[in-house]
């Protein structure tokens, strides 16, 4: 049984039942886990530019989808939650370093903390990618993510749930962010055939405004990115639609698809579960799935697919539209928006 059979048969079912006071039972082993009880804080490591996650707000304050999981996460334990944001390394690999107390003296910026977080929020679960990184308990799986596209159907037609050729894109201009993910794979995938027609934005917002004025027929990132960035405009075109790219990104060593979830520190067994266990009450409640609507994202939960009605609940399935400004990013804000 892989990972996300394992959460989805057993561990979310067991604990859903669980009431809070048995997220802190345990051993007197957990050292990590009463240093935290003591404090009455857990603090929690975030991204600090990636939206719609977590980012930095208009206000200066971080924001976002795992900031408000891990506020929520933060009440079921009983405890206070400080946020640590922090800018991306060249690897996962390396971010996941963070979690580690002896730190190089440059590793964290002086307004941030000397001692290391507790837990790092949206960290891919992935067994290959644990094996690689044994130093840490990655688990609590939260969320599943998909590579996918935004498009009009009115000029490209309905794609179906998943996109498995190239063929539709040919001659066309499509928008994406530079240097990721999907950008690697439109200037070098497919042998070159859509480099042409590829054009480049800052990020994901700035990509579906050009979409949303015209300049672009599609947008390719991830599935969550796509929908909350179009979820930022009040009345976006009731033509656009969404599909994933699970076959067509899928290579023999990138996954187009992923499980998202945390990380403790390795050797802190109750403090992995007391977080698992209170992620999987969340879900088990609602409350994750809340979280993600409020940013626009349909939730999807771990090892589940996109399957919403083509009109879903909005356009491309997002689940509102015109965010609150205190919900947009502001490095990332789109221009129209201002």
């Amino acid at each position: 049984m892989n990972t996300t059979d394992l959460i989805k048969a057993g561990r979310l079912a067991a604990t859903a039942a669980l009431c809070g006071a048995t997220l802190f039972a345990g051993s007197a082993n957990a050292e990590r886990l009463h240093e935290i009880r003591d404090r009455g804080t857990l603090t929690v490591a975030l991204y600090n530019d990636f939206g719609p996650y977590s980012c930095v707000g208009t206000g200066g304050e971080l924001i976002g989808v795992d900031v408000a999981l891990a506020r929520a996460l933060g009440e079921k334990l009983d405890l206070k939650v400080e946020l640590a944001g922090f800018g991306a390394q060249d690897s996962m690999d390396q971010d996941l370093a963070l979690l580690q107390d002896e730190q190089a003296e440059d590793e964290w910026d002086e307004a941030l903390l000397e001692r290391a977080p507790d837990l790092m929020m949206h960290v891919p679960v992935d067994p290959v990618f644990q094996e690689r990184n044994a130093d840490y308990d990655i688990m609590g799986a939260y969320f599943h993510e998909a590579m996918a596209v935004l498009y009009d159907r009115e000029e490209i037609g309905d794609l179906g749930y998943s996109v498995n050729t190239p063929d539709p894109f040919d001659g066309l201009r499509v928008g994406v962010e530079m240097y990721t993910y999907s950008y690697t794979m439109l200037t070098n995938g497919f042998d070159g055939r859509l480099r042409s027609g590829v054009v480049n934005h800052k990020n994901v917002p700035e990509a579906v405004e050009a979409l949303l004025a015209g300049e672009t027929s599609a947008v390719f990132a991830p599935r969550g990115e796509l929908q909350s960035a179009l979820a930022a405009f009040p009345e976006p075109r009731t033509s656009l639609a969404l599909s994933e790219l699970r076959d067509l990104f899928r290579t023999d060593r990138v996954r187009s698809d992923w499980d998202v979830g945390m990380a403790v520190k390795a050797g802190n067994p109750e403090l992995s579960r007391a977080v698992e266990e209170a992620m999987a009450q969340l879900v088990a409640d609602g409350t994750v799935e809340r979280i993600f609507n409020e940013y626009g994202i349909a939730w999807v939960g771990p090892g589940e697919e996109y399957r919403l009605a083509r009109n879903g609940n909005g356009p491309a399935g997002v689940t509102r539209t015109g965010l609150e400004r205190a919900q947009l990013c502001r490095a990332t804000m789109p221009a129209g928006l201002y």
